[in-house]
């Protein structure tokens, strides 16, 4: 199994958007936003699978919801960094430059 690691701005991102959900709906939706990133965390985990690769080096993209992505880097067969989550209608160019 993989080992898991945030950075900085992933765990800024995944606050931000609790925050963000909390004020603009219920529990219930952050509720269902944490179930979703937990399941795309434990396919990381499993590394059975791998998501979309991007054009950024060694960076894969998963789709947590139709809003939101997680970006995240494959350091070994035994590490995994979640890298940033994004806004799904924001330009990716923006990605690693904010």
């Amino acid at each position: 199994m993989r080992k898991i690691i945030w950075s900085p701005k992933a765990q800024k991102d995944y606050a931000g958007i609790i925050d963000f959900v909390l004020q603009r709906w219920t529990l219930k939706e952050v509720q269902q936003f944490v179930d979703q990133v937990e399941n795309a965390i434990s396919i990381l985990q499993i590394g059975n699978i791998e998501f979309r690769k991007t054009k950024y080096r060694k960076l894969h993209v998963a789709v947590i919801s139709e809003q939101i992505s997680v970006y995240y880097r494959i350091h070994s067969s035994k590490m995994v960094e979640i890298v940033r989550f994004w806004d799904n209608r924001q330009r990716p160019s923006k990605l690693l430059k904010s």
